[in-house]
């Protein structure tokens, strides 16, 4: 099931966060006027981070565990590989290439932050976040535990909230992100309220999880904003609010668009810009900033990583990644001690 005000929303957080790195710098002095506002948009993480906990939770509630697995792999890492390649040409072309073969070979399993390398791309931090979240349903999965929601969602809840007050279980970023724990919290209540309808306990849970998410809004403000002053904080608040807002909204159905190709479209482009978009995006316009306005570098830049963007969806998400994801399938299918989904 395809939700189409989903594919905006993505795309929405997706532009947002370009337009944050390349509008938002402080070694730019050329945006000044629309970067009071583009400061902001690094809030594009945390928001896909709750529309990662929304469909993660509609794509695992059908699925075996290794057919959970094999969607997400296929998902992440086709287009990822892509989007590392075309990190590595355009920094070798116009940039200061000085990645080891140790770093890219490391980068390419998404592990590299256990194995103690460098992301190749800052971005990339955030889909290691996403991996541990997925490894947490794939095992919830197995074990025939996922639709048991009032468990571990409290669970999970109370030791975000201790992280997050008290940095403890020290451990806890090890096997998912505790910061970002109330984002995904949120979508999967979303998921919750779609299905089940708004009931106390899925009330509840998204009630916690908004004020985590609002402490953790105005308190990394500061850190990621050029303004410094205490007023950040407060629109990163607000903010996050109407994220949970409009999610409210969409998952009581309330809030729903009619199904459009440019939505689709828009939606499909979003993964794939936001691998190629920050290193690559930023040296073009780094190099050619000093001999063409800083303004029309960067609009030619987000053209072209848009172009960029579609090819990798036409031609490894379409055409390699969509075919291996069905062979993975009835593989799987034949082998029945993995192919049968767990008894819940």
């Amino acid at each position: 099931m395809r939700i189409v005000t989903l594919d905006l929303l993505r795309f929405f957080a997706a532009i947002s966060v370009v337009l944050y790195h390349y509008t938002a710098r402080p070694s730019s002095n050329s945006f000044e006027d629309i970067a009071v506002v583009t400061q902001f948009g690094y809030l594009g993480v945390p928001l896909f981070f709750i529309i990662s906990g929304y469909v993660i939770s509609l794509s695992a509630h059908s699925r075996t565990a290794i057919e959970f697995a094999i969607s997400r792999f296929v998902r992440l890492y086709p287009a990822y590989w892509a989007g590392i390649a075309v990190t590595l040409a355009c920094v070798w072309l116009w940039g200061d290439y000085d990645y080891s073969l140790s770093q890219i070979l490391t980068n390419l399993t998404m592990l590299n932050d256990y194995l103690g390398q460098e992301n190749i791309d800052g971005v990339y931090w955030t889909l290691q976040a996403e991996l541990k979240f997925y490894a947490c349903v794939f095992l919830l999965v197995a074990l025939g535990l996922f639709d048991k929601f009032k468990i571990w969602l409290p669970i999970w809840l109370v030791i975000s909230a201790t992280f997050l007050l008290f940095k403890q279980p020290f451990f806890m970023g090890w096997f998912i992100s505790p910061s970002y724990s109330p984002f995904f919290i949120a979508g999967v209540c979303f998921y919750l309220i779609h299905k089940k309808g708004p009931d106390l306990f899925n009330l509840a849970i998204l009630a916690g999880s908004l004020v985590l998410s609002c402490i953790r809004a105005y308190d990394q403000a500061g850190g990621f904003t050029l303004s410094q002053e205490a007023y950040v904080g407060w629109i990163a608040m607000v903010s996050v609010i109407v994220f949970y807002a409009f999610f409210y909204l969409l998952a009581t159905d309330k809030l729903n668009l009619k199904s459009q190709p440019i939505f689709i479209k828009l939606g499909a482009l979003t993964y794939p810009l936001y691998l190629v978009h920050n290193v690559a995006g930023k040296t073009l316009i780094d190099s050619y900033k000093d001999s063409i306005p800083e303004w029309i570098m960067v609009i030619i830049t987000i053209l072209l990583m848009l172009i960029v963007s579609y090819l990798i969806h036409i031609v490894i998400e379409q055409r390699i990644a969509t075919p291996l994801k069905k062979l993975l399938f009835s593989v799987s299918h034949r082998l029945p001690l993995i192919g049968q989904k767990a008894k819940i």
